[in-house]
């Protein structure tokens, strides 16, 4: 009798343990329609709405507009629309402060790495020479003060003989003080305009690298200002001081430290997008071995969906954001465990921008709507 008392409750636990299991769901499929909508008036989808919400939204009368974002500091984020950028609070939504500016698409704008915002004027553009365009500077620093440096003779590197596109060289470090090639060499320039330091030349062995021969120009997490010749890289402080001038097979021979790494996974990894395949990569640093690996599903790709490696970000705990090509955003802890997905199935072609504000806050812009998705708090 007790044998089969004894039978009896094993049975029960193992039938519990069974529908306990049953009844773990796969987080996605836990789904909310959002007020807002895609291209054809259908209502985007969140997936995991057990864990996340829409906090707040911003939508666009008209269907034609875009916004790209940046991430600004202190919980900012700039979104440059047609017509005019404007700073939002993306804890509460509301827009801190706005100003007129044009999309002016053949230029990318500039963030500085104190968050200090920099566009140059297409439209006021005069051309001096092949190499030199005469044009002003717009410099918004992050509480919304507008400064125009006039007339700044831009170094360039034109792409077709008209002069149509170009390319310029320019940095802002974090002290806000805007980095630029120009006809004078290479500058920087206070928040008042006035030149802080100007080096037309750059000490390296028995000779010196000319800053007009410059392919490439940036700061490091560190501030300091990277300066890219063809096989030669030069690293200045924020007073212009040269701090190392390294040829790149001494660079490619130094150890890389983790620290350096960029968009890594926080725990060892760092992440390795593909495009055309479709997938995302998790690797371990040391080993280069692969520690989990996603893939679009064969529907997605039969349907043409493709990701978008221009919206590929991080956040600080290491969580992993990107895009598609139908304006959908997915994102997965550092474990590769989905944590949300914006199912927003544009029937043209959509690029979504996503900034990672941190772990719990993502702004998300797709068409004519600015998301903002928040962690619930448990």
């Amino acid at each position: 009798m007790k044998k089969g008392i004894i039978t009896l409750g094993m049975l029960s636990l193992i039938m519990i343990f069974t529908m306990g299991a049953a009844a773990v769901k796969n987080p996605l499929d836990v789904t909310r329609k959002l007020s807002v909508k895609n291209d054809q008036s259908n209502n985007i989808i969140l997936k995991n709405a057990a864990e996340y919400e829409m906090k707040w939204s911003l939508t666009d009368k008209s269907p034609y507009q875009m916004y790209s974002l940046y991430k600004g500091p202190n919980g900012l984020v700039y979104a440059q629309s047609v017509e005019e950028i404007f700073a939002i609070n993306a804890a509460t939504g509301k827009v801190v402060w706005r100003h007129p500016s044009d999309w002016q698409g053949e230029l990318t704008p500039l963030l500085g790495a104190d968050g200090t915002y920099y566009k140059v004027s297409y439209d006021d553009v005069e051309r001096l020479s092949s190499t030199v365009y005469q044009t002003d500077i717009s410099r918004i620093d992050s509480s919304g003060e507008v400064t125009t440096f006039h007339d700044i003779k831009l170094r360039v590197v034109s792409h077709f003989e008209d002069g149509s596109l170009f390319d310029l060289f320019q940095a802002g470090d974090n002290k806000g003080n805007y980095i630029v090639l120009t006809d004078e060499g290479l500058k920087s320039i206070k928040k008042d305009g006035s030149t802080n330091w100007r080096l037309t030349t750059i000490p390296f062995k028995n000779g010196v690298l000319d800053v007009k021969d410059i392919e490439q120009l940036y700061t490091d997490s560190k501030g300091n200002i990277i300066a890219d010749f063809e096989k030669v890289e030069a690293t200045l402080d924020l007073s212009g001081k040269i701090l190392r001038v390294a040829d790149y097979n001494q660079i490619q021979s130094e150890p890389v430290s983790y620290s350096d790494i960029i968009d890594k996974d926080e725990h060892g990894g760092y992440y390795v997008l593909d495009d055309d395949e479709g997938s995302i990569t998790d690797k371990d640093f040391k080993t280069g071995k692969q520690k989990w690996k996603y893939s679009l599903s064969k529907y997605e790709k039969a349907a043409g969906i493709g990701l978008f490696t221009g919206s590929f970000t991080t956040d600080n705990k290491g969580n992993v954001y990107f895009g598609a090509n139908n304006g959908n955003v997915y994102s997965l802890d550092y474990n590769g465990k989905p944590r949300f997905t914006l199912s927003v199935n544009s029937s043209q072609l959509s690029y979504p921008d996503i900034i990672a504000v941190n772990d719990n806050l993502t702004v998300i812009s797709v068409n004519n709507n600015i998301i903002c998705l928040q962690k619930m708090s448990k």
